[in-house]
């Protein structure tokens, strides 16, 4: 195979990732390795017959969805020196199974996703627009799934108007991009 062990290696601007991961004999559950030494579980939910002792792959994508939204909103606000004080974050992915039953028949894999999100922030509603475009531009799990699948954004955040007023501002939006 070639790899011995997970890694991220980092050449000027290049970053690469690579976990292991391994299952056992004809039990679903599976064990994956990073480079920083965590150890995740991955298996089948009970509602589906198996053994439900681990998120499944498909929670597993939607929590890289919502997560990656979080740390790219935090670590970009502050960098710009900007707090954002709670984030809360739902994913959600539709698709239809029998695309996993039959892929001969039918196309497998996400029809719809969407991201809502709350925002509590004291910094003025322009800034933080423009802190979101940001985010939305350089999000590496989203940009990358975007290409394949449009992701539905909602967001309502709470944030000062330019007289230092609260004001909520909505974002509803529908981000596809290409390659």
């Amino acid at each position: 195979m070639g790899v011995s062990k997970p890694y991220i290696v980092i050449d000027d601007f290049n970053y690469r990732f690579c976990v292991h991961a391994l299952s056992l004999g004809d039990d679903l559950l599976t064990k994956v390795s990073t480079a920083e030494g965590h150890v995740l579980s991955v298996d089948e939910p009970r509602a589906v017959g198996w053994l439900g002792r681990a998120p499944n792959p498909i929670e597993m994508f939607l929590t890289a969805l919502a997560s990656c939204f979080i740390i790219t909103l935090k670590l970009h606000a502050k960098r710009l020196g900007l707090i954002i004080d709670h984030v809360e974050v739902f994913s959600e992915g539709s698709f239809d199974i029998r695309g996993f039953i039959m892929p001969e028949k039918f196309t497998s894999g996400f029809k719809s996703l969407s991201l809502k999100a709350s925002i509590s922030t004291g910094v003025n509603c322009e800034k933080l627009r423009k802190l979101l475009n940001k985010v939305f531009n350089g999000w590496i799990v989203g940009s990358t799934v975007s290409r394949a699948v449009p992701i539905s954004i909602d967001i309502r955040a709470r944030c000062l108007d330019v007289d230092g007023s609260p004001k909520e501002l909505i974002i509803s939006e529908v981000i596809s991009k290409s390659y």
